[in-house]
């Protein structure tokens, strides 16, 4: 591993355990073990590094989700994929709601590369649930893709907060009424 990904590892686990604000070039500096010099020399500032944390993440975010999707075959088995693979994420021992989120609530005024990263993540999985719902032919219903990604939005709210496994049930015949779907 480089010591840009290693540094991008660490700044990545500690902006999700505690927030960007929080989390200052010197701990991550501390935890990567590395000089400040080589940080600054990978990355150029705090909010560079911010960007790039979000940029990989999108990406493996993009490739994973679009792998559990691309395997389902049915428009309703494609968002049953798409919820599963939320639900599973929830679960992860890591799981602090999402990073893109709380980069737009802490930068949105300060910072326009951090906000545009984070708005075109949101844009992305918008246009992935407009994808999957055109994928037997009929052009997907706007209004059906907002209210489901606004719906899908709340439940990684809702997981930051508290466990709501016990509700994925309840959770999955909301979200595929919203296509007309049980």
């Amino acid at each position: 591993m480089s010591k840009k990904e290693h540094i991008l590892d660490i700044a990545e686990a500690l902006f999700n355990q505690f927030g960007y604000t929080a989390v200052g070039v010197d701990l991550i500096r501390d935890n990567a073990q590395v000089s400040k010099t080589s940080m600054y020399r990978h990355f150029g500032s705090k909010n560079k590094l911010i960007a790039a944390v979000l940029a990989r993440r999108h990406k493996r975010f993009a490739q994973s989700l679009e792998q559990e999707v691309s395997q389902a075959g049915t428009m309703n088995k494609k968002l049953d994929a798409f919820l599963h693979w939320h639900f599973v994420w929830f679960r992860q021992k890591d799981f602090k709601g999402c990073m893109f989120m709380h980069a737009v609530s802490e930068f949105k005024e300060s910072d326009s590369v951090i906000t545009q990263i984070s708005q075109a993540h949101k844009q992305w999985l918008k246009d992935l649930l407009t994808t999957i719902c055109s994928s037997e032919g009929d052009k997907a219903d706007t209004g059906r893709v907002e209210m489901a990604l606004t719906f899908t939005e709340g439940m990684i709210i809702r997981n930051e907060f508290q466990d709501t496994s016990e509700f994925t049930d309840d959770y999955r015949k909301t979200f595929l009424s919203f296509f007309g779907l049980s």
